[in-house]
């Protein structure tokens, strides 16, 4: 799959052998790790992986080796994990494609023209494909939920806080996100049970609890109650996403779960967050500007110069208006026990279109202002909720649909106890990819 999904950037066939021989030799003295163990998974290329090296898709750092492990990395290896190689990605993370212009676009396993969204597209690819049983991503505005949905598979972000970020490299200060992409949401739970849990060297990470995530898989949605926003979420939808998404609304109601309208008012300052993270950029890619500008791609260096037009009181505003959104969602999940939304307005666009016509109106995909990709999914990112996106059926044109879950800070086992349900009735159910038929 590699050379016509162009998934990878660095491959690793010897020491992923070697791996596999460990690990087999592990199981027979009786050393059992977990249910990760003898697994092949791929790590996203800004995961550090020691004497290996982690490029972050761009020219700038193509020959950059970390001289240690990202913390996702080490516990992935402890459970036995088999990292097959570094995922194909957008150039630093930043878009919503995985159009890179140093290794060569990633390629979408349900429609090799499209994208398969970004920024984990490697990941998103390989999953669909078969090729890996998990790949973890990275996730700042949606760059797990955005392959999860264009490829058709389920992709996680947890809450902010439940998986160390130490070793993710060149992030954002506030926002990101390390989470997988898997084929069932059963999957979804065993990766994060390997990869949860407090990590006293990073400062984001919260000493809460790591629950027993396939527990409560199989306890369905009778009897919760499901908040169907009324505003933002349910706007500028293609027609064939607001179709699986109604069918799956009330597909969940015939599960037993109650619908309850509701209001996120304050979700009309969005767009003032998204210019901290403009700040963020600049500051994080200040030092790379000045001594690698001219290695950058154009999609990237244009997105991130905007943020030295950010000025100070700016970005305070940017911080009061994503507290006020915060509040919102935890007011609304005080009455509700889980949101439900689409992952994206769109399905999967193609890789030559730099601009895409969008209900009468044209919008670009990449760079600068290529915001309505990630519309839906980037705000849980400013609240810090766990979100899940579950494959709900195709469009017209075969293109995978996705649904997002989304529920309150740190229950990530609510999250896929209704994702598990709903995946039971999916229309998605037993599809597979076109490359995977021929």
């Amino acid at each position: 799959m590699q050379p016509s999904l162009n998934t990878f950037i660095t491959l690793l066939p010897e020491q992923a052998l070697e791996q596999a021989r460990e690990e087999e030799a592990a199981i027979a003295r009786g050393e059992y790790k977990g249910a990760l163990q003898g697994i092949p998974i791929g790590l996203k290329d800004n995961l550090a992986t020691a004497g290996i090296r982690t490029t972050l898709g761009t020219k700038v750092l193509q020959d950059f080796v970390p001289d240690e492990d990202a913390e996702v990395a080490i516990r992935c290896r402890a459970a036995g994990a088999i990292i097959l190689g570094k995922e194909n990605m957008e150039e630093f993370a930043a878009g919503a494609t995985s159009n890179n212009p140093h290794f060569g676009p990633v390629r979408n396993p349900w429609g090799t023209d499209h994208i398969p969204g970004g920024s984990s597209g490697g990941g998103g690819a390989n999953v669909a494909a078969e090729v890996t049983f998990a790949s973890l991503g990275t996730d700042l505005g949606g760059s797990v939920r955005l392959p999860g949905s264009f490829c058709g598979v389920v992709g996680l972000k947890q809450t902010f806080g439940r998986v160390s970020q130490r070793g993710l490299l060149v992030t954002s200060f506030n926002g990101d996100h390390i989470g997988p992409m898997t084929r069932s949401v059963a999957d979804s739970a065993i990766v994060l049970q390997a990869i949860a849990g407090h990590d006293p060297l990073d400062p984001s990470s919260v000493p809460v609890p790591v629950s027993d995530y396939s527990a409560g898989l199989a306890r369905g949605v009778r009897g919760l109650r499901m908040g169907v926003p009324s505003n933002y979420y349910f706007e500028d939808l293609e027609p064939d996403v607001e179709e699986a998404t109604l069918r799956a609304i009330a597909a969940l109601e015939e599960l037993g779960a109650i619908s309850v309208p509701v209001e996120l008012p304050m979700m009309k300052y969005i767009g003032a967050v998204r210019m901290a993270a403009m700040s963020d950029a600049i500051v994080t890619h200040e030092p790379f500007l000045r001594s690698n500008r001219d290695d950058y791609g154009p999609d990237v260096l244009y997105r991130t110069l905007g943020g030295q037009f950010v000025l100070g009181h700016h970005y305070s505003k940017a911080m009061k208006a994503q507290r006020l959104i915060q509040e919102d969602y935890a007011r609304v999940l005080q009455d509700v026990d889980f949101i439900v939304t689409p992952t994206t307005p769109l399905c999967a666009p193609r890789i030559d279109a730099p601009y895409i016509e969008h209900l009468g109106e044209t919008h670009r995909v990449r760079g600068p202002g290529s915001g309505l990709v990630s519309r839906n999914t980037s705000p849980l990112n400013a609240t810090g909720h766990p979100a899940i996106t579950v494959p709900s059926g195709l469009n017209h044109a075969g293109l995978p649909i996705g649904l997002q879950f989304i529920a309150a800070g740190f229950r990530e086992d609510l999250l896929f106890q209704v994702a598990a349900s709903y995946e039971g009735v999916s229309p998605s159910q037993g599809r597979r990819p076109p490359v995977l038929q021929g």
